[in-house]
């Protein structure tokens, strides 16, 4: 009998329209720029390198419509009820990345992009050293503007940097399965 141990999920989704992600990254300079230049100057930046991550945010403070989107695409494709913990703007300029991280204390991230991702994210395989041969077999998903990806929120990603004078600008979230 063979078991698999330990599969590792990633969801990439469709379905976002690129109305509602123009709409959403007019949000995100709205936020740094005029709710939280006195309060929060430069941001979080909990794993930013450079750019920009405003605090994190409440769901009830979202995008309605987004809100919509979200629920049902996120809801068919895990399967399971969820309640989006803490949400956030990411805006990194041209040569801005993000450092390593995880997200503690929740079950799955998700990000959405408000812009073309130039395949930049890179999910770290957890078992590279298990059969190490010069090849870690990380992950880099494809996703294009208006996809969202989700994952579990233990596996290491990072964010290469940005090699456009455009600013790259996504929405993370902490997921809670309930």
């Amino acid at each position: 009998m063979k078991h698999k141990l330990f599969s590792t999920p990633l969801w990439h989704l469709e379905g976002i329209s690129h109305e509602l992600a123009d709409e959403l990254y007019q949000g995100a300079y709205r936020f740094k720029e005029e709710v939280f230049k006195e309060e929060y100057p430069s941001g979080d930046n909990r794993s930013s390198e450079g750019g920009y991550q405003t605090p994190f945010l409440k769901w009830k403070d979202f995008h309605p419509q987004g809100v919509e989107v979200i629920n049902k695409l996120v809801y068919e494709a895990i399967e399971h009820e969820f309640k989006v913990q803490a949400w956030w703007f990411n805006i990194n300029g041209k040569g801005h990345w993000n450092a390593p991280h995880t997200h503690p204390d929740c079950d799955l991230a998700l990000v959405l992009y408000l812009t073309e991702t130039d395949n930049l994210l890179t999910l770290v395989n957890p078992f590279s050293h298990r059969n190490y041969s010069g090849d870690r077999n990380d992950i880099i998903p494809k996703p294009k503007k208006g996809n969202i990806l989700i994952f579990p929120s233990d596996v290491l990603h990072f964010v290469k940097p940005n090699p456009r004078d455009e600013d790259r600008i996504s929405i993370s979230m902490n997921l809670q399965l309930s």
